[in-house]
């Protein structure tokens, strides 16, 4: 295999197949970008075994020659290195070069590498196969959906099934939830000719494909056991998380007699400057509401204590006291990525809702907590 390749080209479809290859594997094959040249152009994958990821590049593109002096082959390289030379060489152009399988020589005008190789065969077979429901979304719209729900998703393994966004479609009305339990975001989106189904999408995966893309559309293919994202020279390919996902509709009150409106800037800037003085494993502070006060508190034995009063507020209902994990209600704000946000109560201690007075699409709900001052 031997091929001369533009740098800059090379270097951002590596970078993109990187983000599936892990800093360490029981299976070494998976520590290496698998490179595979042809008539066809260049292909490169990489996989952790969970995620994978194929990009490409033809030999030109219009009247520009990306790839050179070709000789048709495939070899397993290091990944960890191979970015590494590629993105510190100085040179417009890259010579990779495979000498019997088990060296490969990376050069340009002045540097020159030798790296050890493996056979491509030595590769795991995997399923690039794709099947399945098609949805092709705009990137604005994918990108809105992922950092609309996303933060809500789980971190932690021990419920796995908490680490996924579930996408679940009824005649042509599609929904996206995540939860961790304590809190709850659901996306509301319309797409027309799309079959009823309900599946289990890991949020890493979706984080990483709404990095990776900057301006394509995106298909994805789901079916029964993995979700494929396609988006111009790349296709991503991740398992799905097996289980039910819980009944969220649940967490979610019929009705709200404490409804409160505030800019939504400025309420986030008074809960972090109250928030300093919360216990920072905990980060609980208290909302009070009457009729003609709004005001956020916070207070630590071992700290102290800290209020602020809202000057700028609508609100409906009496007096109530809530206590809530200030960072949650935060990301939930920031999320609706509206200048104004309407938190509505159903009491002390029953979940609460956080919307936007121009977006009725996403619903965000949060637990609160037992405070006691």
């Amino acid at each position: 295999m031997k091929f001369t390749i533009n740098r800059l080209r090379f270097l951002k479809v590596l970078s993109t197949v990187n983000v599936a290859i892990g800093q360490k594997s029981p299976t070494p094959a998976f520590l290496n970008f698998k490179i595979e040249i042809s008539n066809n152009g260049l292909i490169v994958t990489g996989s952790d075994n969970d995620i994978t990821i194929e990009s490409s590049l033809p030999i030109s593109l219009g009247d520009e020659k990306i790839i050179l002096d070709y000789i048709d082959g495939s070899a397993l390289i290091s990944a960890k290195y191979l970015l590494e030379i590629i993105r510190r060489l100085d040179s417009d152009e890259v010579t990779i070069e495979v000498i019997d399988n088990v060296i490969v020589q990376i050069s340009d005008n002045k540097s020159h590498f030798q790296l050890n190789a493996m056979r491509s065969e030595e590769y795991p077979d995997l399923d690039l196969s794709i099947l399945g429901e098609e949805i092709v979304f705009s990137t604005d719209d994918f990108k809105k959906i992922v950092s609309q729900t996303a933060f809500a998703a789980s971190t932690r393994e021990v419920r796995p099934i908490l680490t996924a966004i579930n996408f679940k479609s009824s005649n042509g009305n599609a929904e996206f939830v995540a939860t961790d339990s304590y809190r709850l975001a659901k996306k509301l989106y319309r797409i027309d000719n799309l079959n009823n189904f309900e599946t289990n999408i890991p949020v890493k995966v979706l984080n990483e494909v709404s990095k990776l893309n900057e301006e394509d559309d995106i298909t994805i293919h789901i079916s029964a056991n993995k979700v494929v994202f396609e988006f111009g020279n790349t296709k991503v390919f991740s398992r799905l998380i097996n289980g039910d996902f819980p009944k969220t509709s649940r967490m979610i009150p019929s009705t709200y007699p404490f409804v409160l409106q505030v800019n939504s800037n400025r309420f986030i800037d008074a809960m972090q400057r109250v928030s300093l003085l919360a216990i920072e494993r905990e980060r609980i502070v208290k909302l009070s509401l009457d009729n003609d006060l709004v005001e956020i508190s916070s207070k630590s034995e071992q700290i102290g204590s800290a209020n602020e009063k809202i000057e700028q507020f609508q609100y409906e209902g009496g007096r109530v006291e809530i206590s809530f994990n200030v960072d949650y209600v935060i990301d939930a704000i920031k999320a609706s990525q509206s200048e104004d946000v309407i938190l509505s109560f159903a009491g002390e201690m029953n979940a609460f809702r956080v919307t936007s007075p121009v977006d009725d699409s996403l619903i965000q709900i949060i637990t609160p907590v037992r405070s006691y001052y």
